[in-house]
């Protein structure tokens, strides 16, 4: 485990800014409706690995992220459809995905509408990662 995070650059004590820190402890105990819900299916290895709720990862704040199969998994709210910041996604998606990271996004009346199929999804990418 500590090679991966190591390779993932997600190691403790990493230099990360306090404001950076504190805002990523404040998104996890804020989270949105449709982040609640899916953390509730996520949480407490009930998909068989370790997940983790507003990670730091190179600079960035990920909604989810799970390790062991190097998934990273996004919640896009409406903000996410403006074109300034579906620019940034596809830069940060492209920039994890040359460290070996895969993201994938769901949208929130995804999650909403159809919880179980969203977390399908997640499960089947978690174990198609670990082969």
């Amino acid at each position: 485990m500590r090679k991966i995070k190591k390779k993932l650059g997600v190691r403790r004590g990493s230099k990360m800014p306090k404001w950076k820190k504190d805002m990523a402890k404040t998104m996890s105990k804020h989270q949105t409706w449709p982040e609640k819900i899916l953390w509730k299916r996520l949480r407490a290895k009930q998909l068989g690995v370790n997940i983790y709720k507003q990670g730091l990862m190179y600079g960035w704040i990920v909604d989810f992220w799970i390790p062991k199969s190097a998934l990273v998994v996004e919640v896009d709210g409406s903000h996410h459809l403006e074109a300034s910041q579906k620019k940034k996604d596809i830069h940060r998606d492209a920039v994890l995905k040359k460290k070996g990271i895969m993201t994938i996004r769901f949208t929130a009346k995804e999650i909403q509408k159809n919880t179980a199929a969203v977390v399908a999804i997640i499960k089947a990418r978690i174990i198609q990662r670990m082969k």
